[in-house]
């Protein structure tokens, strides 16, 4: 393992430019997935209450409807009509815009902190070329998918959801836990794809930008609080190599494995 530097030293390497996180820009996009989320669960919040009563009925009761003969087609239909319901909410394009949105910001902020960076020993970083373009067209496809296979899986794992709680003799009740339930693991894995894709594009980006300025070196600085995994705590305040396979985190960057907060300082000899 690399030497840990001391504060100083590290304040003296980087002449006091620290790379800095985008926070709030994460924050923001966790909130519009998770805003997507609830919207799916209020539209079936709303066919549960409104339709599906009509042939569950509480306690330990199976599907009965003595007006209903056709319950099955017509708990079937139910189904369908709620999925159609989820997925026509959100559609592509709005996805589209605000990914947009996200993965432009990222991009900005990271070329105002390396742009500080880069200016305290007088150099001048891009701000982009094709390559950096490509890149941002990259996440934003890829981001656009997260975002709707998420939409996707909520709603086809919900009508498996609801049939299990069905056939299992549940009623409304059931099927609302379910929901909730569903609802819960989807909100987390919206807080997932935000930091992920937030810590990978900003440490991406950034390193290109540094190497791009002549950085070949950084330091790698941890949040330095009790969520700091071990293995990036023994990494904290060493200097690594860009592009080193055996450097890092089994080659990877600060940012890059899942759920890492870290940055990369970057050192301009």
């Amino acid at each position: 393992m690399a030497k840990k530097l001391t504060p100083e030293e590290v304040r003296k390497l980087t002449h006091g430019q620290h790379t800095r996180y985008p926070r709030k820009i994460e924050d923001w996009y966790a909130n519009q997935i998770k805003a997507w989320v609830k919207a799916w669960q209020r539209i079936a919040s709303h066919y549960i209450d409104d339709y599906l009563a009509r042939y569950v009925h509480g306690g330990n009761s199976f599907l009965q409807d003595d007006d209903e003969k056709n319950w099955a087609d017509a708990f079937d239909t139910f189904i369908k009509a709620m999925s159609a319901a989820i997925l026509s909410s959100t559609s592509e394009q709005e996805v589209k815009t605000a990914v947009g949105k996200f993965v432009k910001a990222v991009d900005n902020f990271s070329y105002a902190n390396v742009k500080l960076q880069a200016g305290a020993v007088g150099l001048n970083p891009i701000q982009s070329d094709a390559e950096l373009d490509s890149y941002v067209k990259i996440k934003l496809v890829e981001n656009t998918h997260l975002v709707l296979n998420l939409r996707d899986e909520f709603a086809d794992k919900l009508q498996t959801d609801i049939y299990n709680a069905v056939t299992k003799g549940g009623g409304a009740g059931a099927v609302r836990d379910a929901l909730v339930k569903r609802a819960g693991m989807t909100l987390k894995r919206a807080d997932l794809i935000a930091n992920d894709q937030c810590g990978t594009i900003i440490g991406q980006v950034n390193a290109y930008r540094h190497k791009k300025a002549g950085a070949n070196r950084y330091i790698w600085q941890s949040q330095e609080d009790e969520r700091v995994r071990p293995k990036h705590q023994a990494l904290d305040r060493t200097v690594q190599k860009y592009d080193d396979p055996d450097g890092g985190d089994d080659g990877e960057m600060p940012g890059e494995p899942i759920r890492c907060r870290c940055v990369a300082d970057p050192i301009f000899d």
